[in-house]
């Protein structure tokens, strides 16, 4: 028999195949169905709305992502520094393209959807991620309006191109390398933490990432779940 996560998946599998081919103003329920075939009211099951479907998508798109970082964090303490992360985290959401399409806000792909429920949970995590590498001394304590210096720096990189076609144009693996010189010389102290001290931060943001995951998880899958329970 079928679980309710694994039927879900393939719903949202089914979704994401036409999103990126489609746009999402173009795809329906009934479009969405029938790739995964399955019953229209079988994804009721799970969404009760084309909304709230796709948002589930972009959270299982941010917690595959988020797992890809914390696997890299757990092996090797150094990429919590945050010019690694950030360069890890770059080339991880341009090889994703509902990733890359909501950083850039594709209106192209995302039409009119909103990312309520992606964007709250998000800002927690940027909030919680800095006062940890604060905390443990990753980033220089004199940088004014940190959480928005940072972020500003690094979503540019995503969307400058965008924004000024004339720029000189670079592949990805460029972008990410520039990315992480300026976040490392812009942002993080000349005397870095010790050993001691990177492996106790990777700890405790990869706890973080597991948490804000999870919250990701139970929030896409619970609807689905309690349906078939019923």
């Amino acid at each position: 028999m079928t679980q309710p996560t694994e039927r879900a998946d393939r719903i949202l599998d089914a979704a994401g195949e036409l999103m990126i081919r489609l746009g999402y103003r173009k795809v329906t329920i009934e479009d969405i169905a029938r790739q995964a075939g399955i019953g229209k009211g079988t994804v009721y099951l799970h969404w009760r709305t084309k909304e709230r479907l796709f948002e589930s998508l972009f959270l299982r798109e941010s917690a595959d992502l988020t797992a890809e970082l914390i696997d890299r964090v757990r092996r090797d303490p150094e990429e919590v520094r945050p010019h690694r992360f950030m360069q890890t985290s770059f080339l991880a959401t341009q090889r994703r393209p509902l990733m890359r399409a909501l950083v850039t806000g594709d209106v192209e792909l995302l039409g009119n959807l909103k990312q309520g429920q992606a964007q709250s949970r998000g800002q927690e995590f940027t909030g919680r991620y800095v006062e940890l590498i604060t905390k443990y001394g990753l980033v220089r304590d004199d940088v004014p309006h940190l959480i928005f210096s940072l972020y500003a720096t690094i979503t540019g990189f995503f969307l400058l191109e965008n924004l000024n076609p004339a720029i000189e144009a670079l592949d990805d693996q460029a972008k990410a390398a520039a990315l992480a010189q300026t976040i490392h010389r812009a942002f993080e102290p000349d005397d870095g933490p010790d050993r001691s001290s990177l492996t106790a931060a990777a700890a405790e943001i990869s706890a973080l990432f597991d948490e804000i995951n999870a919250n990701y998880r139970k929030w896409i899958y619970a609807s689905g779940i309690t349906s078939e329970r019923a």
